[in-house]
């Protein structure tokens, strides 16, 4: 008897043992690849986390060039992933109806966003990474987390920032001279008259401004939108109802005449890239962009030249014309006089309608844009749109020789853009870019032709724009115009 109980408790003890070393078996297995599938990784993980490498990733790049394979080269070190980039041009992907087989992401210029979305080429950003506290999308710029990548209430994109023109001027020339730093633009148009007088100006051009190579229509937006814009005032371009054009307005045609003004002191039609490196070069009292780096500017003397520069935004008006009720109207008292142009090479990158890897592809942006990488990574392709950004400024134009206190004021002027509330946007509708090449095309012939009427210019344009809406469907833009981010 103590023989066989003996042996039925060994029996006992054995059954129990396997039963729970099967147990512990299963739970192993299941929990790693629970673990697995996602392919996310997180700062709080343990060395006991099992982190699945990335599935490989297809990008295509339209009209993005500097998007390149150091990016693919970072994800891959970083996170054993593989990244193929594809490279498309505006014409390219205007021509075509879909993407490349099995693409996951899109950079993108914002201004093509509602094609992206009319094509159902991108799907909505995913909740959870908008909330994802890596992103910290909260820390962006205030108006990329809205303005650019906004669409139906819907956010469709993440921004990768835009430029910003800002009013460049010599300090030591206006202080020679009396003159304040203009804060309107009547008293820029004072300023410029009044340099005819000043000795240590008289060999340089009293302003330039850049109206090549397709800004033209970024500045003359530029130099409209303090005088279309009012606080809670939306129409622009067009009638909100029937997408009539309302370009032939007062305003529109007063700062066409003010742009040709400007160019007509500038003796010609330079790219900002020009524009820049001219005024670095001592040849300006005051331009209109933003810094580049070139071959063309003398970076061994920068540091000391540029002691002498100061930057503002673009000046404004203490009163705007109410398009709607076709008449200006003052501003009040505590009401803001400048108004800043959004969405000047401002680049978005988008999660495609139809992968398969929607999670890695959030992943990859994600890491693309949080402080570190997006420092090092997008200086070719993005403007700062990080609020951390700001700090080293600088490192994104390729400028770091310039003087310190000029790009704290650079800096202190971008904060100032991103707080304020109102801005101008040409709005998101199909086609976005055909219009402004229309709208581009006749300014460039305006300002060559010297004394052309700017109201028959823009009569033209208004021709050539119902004439785009009509063929791309009238109803279709009116629904666009109205859902649209765009004022």
């Amino acid at each position: 008897m103590d023989g066989m109980k003996t042996n039925s408790e060994i029996s006992l003890r054995t059954v129990i043992w396997l039963l729970f070393a099967a147990g512990a078996v299963f739970m192993a297995l299941t929990g790693c690849e629970s673990k697995s599938k996602s392919g996310f990784s997180s700062d709080e993980e343990t060395t006991e986390t099992y982190v699945a490498k990335p599935n490989p990733l297809k990008l295509v790049s339209i009209g993005v060039p500097g998007f390149d394979d150091e990016i693919s080269r970072q994800w891959s070190a970083q996170r054993d992933g593989e990244l193929e980039i594809k490279h498309l041009s505006l014409d390219e992907f205007q021509e075509s109806e879909t993407f490349p087989e099995d693409v996951d992401l899109v950079i993108h210029p914002s201004s093509i966003i509602v094609d992206l979305i009319s094509r159902k080429l991108i799907r909505i950003f995913p909740g959870e990474t908008l909330d994802d506290e890596k992103l910290n999308r909260s820390a962006f710029l205030q108006h990329f987390r809205k303005s650019l990548v906004r669409h139906n209430d819907k956010t469709w994109s993440i921004s990768l920032g835009g430029q910003q023109l800002r009013l460049l001027y010599r300090k030591d020339i206006l202080d020679a001279a009396g003159i304040e730093v203009p804060a309107s633009w009547e008293e820029l148009d004072r300023a410029i008259a009044k340099l005819k007088d000043v000795d240590a100006a008289k060999d340089m051009k009293p302003i330039l401004v850049s109206t090549a190579d397709g800004m033209a229509s970024q500045m003359f937006m530029a130099r409209a939108a303090s005088v279309i814009r009012g606080r809670g005032k939306l129409t622009a371009f067009f009638d909100r109802g029937t997408m009539k054009p309302m370009i032939e307005a007062t305003p529109f045609v007063n700062a066409l005449e003010s742009l040709g003004a400007f160019s007509k002191s500038a003796g010609g039609q330079h790219s900002n890239k020009e524009v820049f490196a001219k005024f670095a070069a001592g040849e300006a009292v005051f331009a209109i962009a933003w810094p580049v780096a070139s071959s063309a500017i003398d970076v061994d003397s920068l540091e000391v030249k540029s002691a002498d520069w100061g930057v503002s935004r673009l000046p404004g008006s203490d009163r705007f014309y109410d398009l709607k009720a076709s008449r200006w109207q003052q501003r009040s008292n505590n009401d803001e006089t400048r108004v800043d142009l959004l969405g000047i090479e401002a680049n978005n990158i988008s999660i495609t309608a139809t992968t398969a890897n929607a999670r890695n592809a959030a992943e990859f942006v994600i890491w693309l844009t949080e402080k570190r990488n997006s420092q090092k990574l997008l200086q070719g392709v993005a403007a700062p749109f990080r609020a951390t950004h700001l700090a080293r400024i600088g490192q994104w134009s390729g400028l770091e020789e310039i003087d310190r206190e000029f790009w704290d004021q650079y800096a202190d002027s971008v904060k100032e853009t991103h707080q304020s509330r109102i801005f101008l946007m040409f709005p998101q509708i199909l086609q976005k870019r055909q219009y402004l090449k229309l709208l581009d095309e006749a300014i460039v012939k305006y300002l060559n032709a010297g004394q052309q009427d700017a109201k028959q210019t823009f009569k033209d344009v208004a021709q050539q724009w119902e004439a785009l809406t009509d063929s791309l469907g009238r109803e279709d833009q009116i629904y666009e115009l109205r859902r649209g981010n765009g004022i």
